[in-house]
C-alpha cells in the first residue's frame, strides 16, 4: 500500500514482508496471528490492497512492528566526494589516503577508499578490525592481501570476503590502486586510525 502525504509516497508492503522475512514466519504464520487470510496478506506485502486499521494493526502485532514503524521515511544520507574525510594515517602511509564513504555514524556498515600508490600499504604488521565481515575490492590497479599466512593478488574487478577479526594486511602491487573495504557491522571509529 502506498500511502501519499505531502510531496512523498510511503510504500509499506516491502517493509511488512521484509519484517516477516526477518522474523523467518511464512505468509500462513503471519496471517493466522493476524487473522487475515494468506491471500490477504501476499497482497497487502505486495501493496495491491490496502488493509484496514484493525488488519494493519493485526498484521504489526503479528510481526512485533509499531504501526509508526511503517510509515517513517526512509533515512538517507548523502556524502559528496569532496565532503569524504580523510581517515588518520598511520606515520609511514603517506602514500596511502583512505577516504570515509558511509557517514561516520553508521553503524551497520562501514564503506573506505583507499588510494595508493606501488608500495602503499595497511603496514608490515597484520591487523585486525572491531566488525564480523570485511570485503575488499579492487577498482583499479592490483593489490596483494594478506590474511594469516595466506596471500592473495587481486586485480581490479576483483573481490576477497574474510572475516575482519583474522590478522591481515594488504599492500598495492601497481601505482594508482583504488579500493573499496566494506565492513560489517560498521566500525565503531571509523574515522580513528585503522591502518
Amino acid at each position: 500500500m502506498a500511502v501519499g502525504g505531502g510531496g512523498g509516497r510511503v510504500r509499506f508492503g516491502a517493509r511488512l514482508r521484509h519484517a516477516r522475512e526477518a522474523s523467518r514466519l511464512s505468509l500462513g504464520e503471519v496471517a493466522a496471528r493476524s487473522g487475515v487470510t494468506k491471500s490477504f496478506l501476499s497482497r497487502v506485502e505486495r501493496d495491491i490492497t490496502s488493509p484496514s486499521v484493525a488488519s494493519l494493526i493485526g498484521i504489526c502485532d503479528a510481526l512485533g512492528l509499531s504501526v509508526g514503524e511503517l510509515f517513517q521515511a526512509p533515512q538517507t544520507t548523502l556524502v559528496r566526494r569532496a565532503d569524504r574525510p580523510r581517515i588518520a594515517e598511520l606515520p609511514k602511509a603517506a602514500d596511502v589516503v583512505d577516504t570515509l564513504i558511509t557517514p561516520a555514524d553508521e553503524r551497520h556498515v562501514t564503506v573506505l577508499e583507499t588510494t595508493a600508490a606501488s608500495g602503499g600499504s595497511g603496514g608490515s604488521t597484520l591487523y585486525t578490525l572491531p566488525s564480523e565481515c570485511e570485503v575488499c575490492f579492487v577498482l583499479q590497479g592490483a593489490i596483494e592481501v594478506q590474511v594469516e599466512d595466506q596471500p592473495f593478488t587481486l586485480q581490479a574487478g576483483d573481490a576477497l570476503t574474510f572475516g575482519a577479526a583474522v590478522p591481515h594486511s594488504w599492500n598495492a602491487l601497481s601505482d594508482g590502486a583504488r579500493i573499496l573495504w566494506i565492513l560489517a557491522p560498521g566500525l565503531p571509529d571509523p574515522q580513528g586510525s585503522i591502518r
